[in-house]
């Protein structure tokens, strides 16, 4: 089976060296790395984004999907790194777009997309349910999210 695995830190669930040692854990037995920018400083101590990707592979990720929301993502695996813009939108909620970007990559990438096409699909997927209110309404269609790569 394939493991996926969003980092989604609650500070007011659980401490940080609680939260540290098991997302630790956690990354390193997942195939499917879907950190937050914020989580993983949090967690790690890094703040620059590649040096994050850097780790969250030597722990053992196969894959990262690094969010860095208004900055678009970092994709990478062993043999390859992208860095994936953010989609021009008119945001107004971005509540619930880091977990949209994590479905849609998954998603994307069990349909056997490669790293780069997850990639660019999940950023402009994420950007587009940021222009609507709320987490579930605004996820965009397929469709749409295939007419926005194509314009």
């Amino acid at each position: 089976m394939t493991v996926s695995f969003d980092t989604n830190l609650r500070l007011k669930l659980w401490s940080i060296d609680r939260a540290r040692a098991v997302m630790t854990d956690v990354i390193a037995r997942c195939d499917l790395c879907l950190p937050s920018y914020d989580d993983v400083v949090a967690i790690s101590g890094l703040t620059d984004p590649d040096a994050i990707v850097d780790h969250c592979l030597r722990l053992g990720a196969k894959v990262v999907a690094l969010k860095l929301g208004e900055r678009g993502a970092i994709v990478a695996d062993a043999t390859q790194r992208h860095r994936i813009p953010a989609h021009a939108c008119r945001p107004v909620d971005a509540t619930g777009a880091g977990d949209t970007f994590g479905g849609a990559f998954v998603a994307r990438w069990v349909a056997g997309d490669g790293l780069l096409e997850a990639g660019r699909y999940a950023a402009v997927a994420a950007a587009l349910s940021t222009e609507g209110y709320g987490a579930v309404a605004p996820i965009p269609r397929a469709a749409q999210v295939r007419a926005a790569l194509q314009a």
